[in-house]
């Protein structure tokens, strides 16, 4: 497998990205969240996620001092292929500008991502849930 260039990423080298890696034909995944720990569960969706296309853009959600702590950590999965760091009012805005095909949603799927998805699906993308798998009583 080629070896993928992780970047983090500033908005205008993020469309400036995204819009080559249209341009090959690939399909690109976009998920956001807090992750306030990155554990299994939350590596598993992510991989989950990457595996929905051909490259992956996580956008860390954080107005903590620590974003670039989990920045680094975005750095260190494999299945990220770029990442950035955003405050959640900027996902939609965001969303807009990119259009990713996909934007998958990690975890619990509530309301408050209502806007996203109907973000997504008015430009003509696609929006999938990836639920936290529930532990066995």
């Amino acid at each position: 497998m080629a070896s993928r260039k992780r970047q983090g990423a500033e908005l205008e080298t993020l469309e400036t990205t995204i819009a080559q890696w249209k341009q090959a034909g690939k399909q690109v995944v976009l998920t956001a969240a807090r992750f306030e720990t990155l554990d299994e569960t939350s590596i598993a969706l992510l991989e989950q996620a990457r595996a929905l296309g051909d490259a992956l853009i996580v956008v860390l959600h954080t107005e903590l001092p620590d974003g670039q702590v989990k920045a680094e950590q975005m750095l260190a999965l494999k299945c990220a292929d770029a990442f950035t760091v955003l405050p959640e009012d900027a996902l939609v805005p965001l969303l807009q500008r990119l259009q990713p095909p996909y934007y998958v949603l990690l975890g619990d799927y509530t309301e408050r991502d209502l806007p996203a998805v109907e973000a997504v699906i008015a430009y003509g993308g696609f929006a999938v849930v990836l639920p936290r798998a529930r532990p066995e009583s």
